[in-house]
């Protein structure tokens, strides 16, 4: 019966565990280095999404006002509209002017009656 040398298990025992401290200190190292790698990661996807928010918002308010500027169907409505508006107040007034006119002549004709009476009275 041939016996072990004492020598290389104790030897193979003990680099064991320290092997494994390695391991085990290697594992956390890497689980650390992948969390900060995700963070960045994450963090770099935020400011994406900030960046292309922005980006959006400033295209819609591009759209809107190009659409706003350049809607001549829109705009054209909107001057007829107020063109006939315009036409309508306009009637309107010389309407009122026209009854204002006639009450001031038969006003007048009233007071030159009158006045060319008492003449002819005294």
């Amino acid at each position: 019966m041939t016996t072990l040398p004492q020598f290389n298990t104790n030897s193979q025992v003990a680099t064991r565990p320290v092997l494994l401290q390695l391991e085990d200190q290697y594992n956390k190292r890497i689980d650390d280095d992948i969390a900060k790698l995700v963070d960045c990661f994450t963090d770099i996807v935020k400011a994406g999404e900030v960046r292309s928010c922005e980006s959006l918002l400033s295209l819609i308010g591009e759209l809107k006002q190009n659409l706003l500027l350049n809607d001549t169907k829109t705009l054209t409505a909107l001057r007829q509209k107020r063109s006939e508006k315009l036409t309508e107040n306009t009637a309107a007034i010389k309407g009122r002017l026209s009854t204002m006119r006639s009450e001031l002549a038969e006003t007048i004709y009233d007071l030159e009656t009158v006045y060319y009476r008492s003449l002819t009275n005294n």
